[in-house]
């Protein structure tokens, strides 16, 4: 059986990075693993279980454990480029991840768990430790999702990157916008981009957001429902 069940999650997992993680259903991975439908649902139980088998497996081999003396920026940095190659290589994941109930897979609650420490390990209590953590989990799933929303874009339309872009620059021209936004002509001027470059943007990013993370003493929190300046 746990043979059997390697050989049906793995063809989940196909399924989900071949059509996204709406295709997985316990029939189509049935129909996918030549096994009849009353034989998945004996051995995934349900589709909810079977998601979160497929998390788990993903993050679990993507895995990382930051080495105790590691400084916690650097072993933040490498929570977050685990996490980045997982999306990656798995783009229907971040679809699953990006919300406030993900399931608490081991593989889930061992990298937060290590985030949450490195925060801890800074000076910060738990709870502040823990809301930084949804900061640095959301600057990585929501680059995620702009590569996924890119993608989605590229397959619905029909159009790279570089051709929308190309496009965009024409309007813009004869809008006359680029003339009122000059960081538009110098972003435009230069050599064409065949696609949206993600991970260098994460790259770079990422340092930028660490940096201001595991700062001990921040700045005073912003309302983000204020109306001052």
């Amino acid at each position: 059986m746990a043979r059997e069940s390697s050989a049906t999650l793995q063809a989940a997992i196909a399924l989900a990075d071949a059509h996204g993680i709406a295709a997985v259903t316990l029939r189509s991975v049935a129909d996918r693993s030549a096994l009849a439908l009353a034989a998945a649902q004996r051995e995934l139980g349900s589709r909810d279980r079977l998601v979160s088998m497929m998390v788990h497996h993903v993050l679990a081999r993507h895995a990382t454990t930051p080495p105790r003396s590691e400084a916690p920026a650097e072993a933040l940095a490498r929570l977050a480029v685990s996490e980045w190659r997982a999306y990656r290589e798995h783009p229907w994941l971040v679809d699953v991840l990006a919300s406030t109930r993900p399931p608490l897979v081991p593989a889930v609650l061992d990298a937060s768990r290590a985030a949450v420490e490195a925060f801890v390990a800074i000076g910060l209590d738990t709870d502040a430790a823990f809301t930084r953590y949804l900061a640095f989990s959301a600057y990585i799933q929501g680059m995620a999702l702009l590569l996924r929303t890119e993608q989605r874009e590229s397959d619905l339309s029909g159009t790279s990157y570089r051709a929308w872009w190309a496009e965009e620059v024409r309007r813009l021209d004869r809008s006359g916008a680029r003339r009122k936004h000059p960081w538009l002509s110098e972003l435009s001027a230069g050599p064409e981009k065949d696609s949206f470059d993600a991970d260098t943007a994460f790259s770079e990013g990422l340092r930028v957001v660490l940096r201001g993370l595991t700062c001990v003493v921040p700045d005073p929190p912003l309302d983000p429902l204020s109306t001052d300046p």
